[in-house]
């Protein structure tokens, strides 16, 4: 990592230290951002020392317009640029709720063409000399898969399926309840949240559970995928891990007949308990009718 970015993530821990959170949350690099906040709770917890404020050159200067130091009008020009650019976290975490709501009503008002979109306020770079910063997001997310891909290998050595692609992490059924507890324990993952689990039909007779995990001090993602075979979809459940993937797993199982062994209450949760068959599977029949009521198979007056 450049000289550049452990300052820059040094002044964001010293800055969330002294109280601004603010400064932290606004940084759009989320690798220098997760590495900032997981620095901040470290030092809370006493594990390491509190890193020096950096010391600007002479030939640099601080920051003379920053999101914070910005009139209300600046920032509501400022969260709609961003929002439309894509980037809705950094208006969710404006703390002015007037100034958010302002904002996510003219990016609407912008988006249906009712409105102009404002100019973006001048924002003065943290560092006003110098080379820019590099951006290596990619590189780092990169590094950061492998490294989490590595740490999976070297616990669970029988579990990975090597694959190609490189953007998630395929893996056997057999130790998925074990290896979940892990990443979610596991101080140097600390995979928390599971935002959201999907199956899928990916054909050759073969069913796919897909979990999303994120690190919520550590502020990493992960996918990871499981298929097992049509004739005998079985995948340990993991609502005892993440509480959310109770709802998850029922629904996928209600949509492609997943069987998540160990789940305290494994039924139906869109279709009737006595529906036939599984909705999103590729060789999916509807039934003609359901205790004597015929089963419509076009959607007509319905939109």
């Amino acid at each position: 990592m450049s000289a550049d970015k452990e300052k820059l993530i040094a002044e964001l821990v010293n800055k969330g230290l002294d109280g601004d959170m603010d400064s932290v949350n606004a940084c759009e690099d989320k690798i220098i951002r997760g590495k900032a906040k997981a620095m901040i709770m470290k030092v809370k917890k006493g594990t390491i020392e509190r890193p020096p404020k950096p010391e600007l050159a002479a030939n640099e200067k601080i920051d003379s317009k920053t999101p914070e130091s910005l009139s209300k009008d600046e920032m509501i020009s400022y969260l709609v640029n961003k929002g439309l650019d894509g980037d809705m976290d950094t208006v969710n975490v404006c703390e002015d709720k007037i100034v958010r709501g302002k904002a996510k009503a003219m990016i609407m008002k912008v988006k249906k063409g009712t409105l102009e979109r404002p100019e973006m306020p001048i924002l003065d770079s943290p560092v006003s000399s110098g080379e820019p910063l590099e951006d290596n997001t990619q590189d780092d997310d990169k590094d950061t898969f492998q490294k989490i891909k590595k740490l999976i290998y070297d616990k669970f050595p029988n579990s990975i399926i090597e694959n190609e692609e490189g953007d998630y992490i395929q893996i056997k059924p057999d130790e998925w309840n074990e290896l979940a507890v892990w990443l979610k324990s596991e101080p140097s993952l600390l995979f928390d949240s599971l935002q959201c689990q999907m199956g899928i039909d990916i054909g050759d007779d073969n069913l796919e559970s897909r979990y999303n995990l994120h690190s919520m001090e550590l502020d990493h993602y992960i996918e990871i995928r499981i298929a097992v075979p049509r004739s005998d979809p079985k995948i340990p459940s993991v609502e005892q891990v993440w509480r959310i993937a109770d709802w998850f797993e029922r629904e996928t199982y209600d949509m492609l007949g997943i069987e998540y062994t160990g789940h305290r209450d494994l039924r139906r949760i869109l279709l009737p308990d006595d529906w036939e068959g599984w909705p999103l599977r590729k060789d999916y029949q509807v039934q003609e009718t359901y205790h004597g009521i015929v089963v419509p198979k076009m959607k007509e007056g319905w939109e």
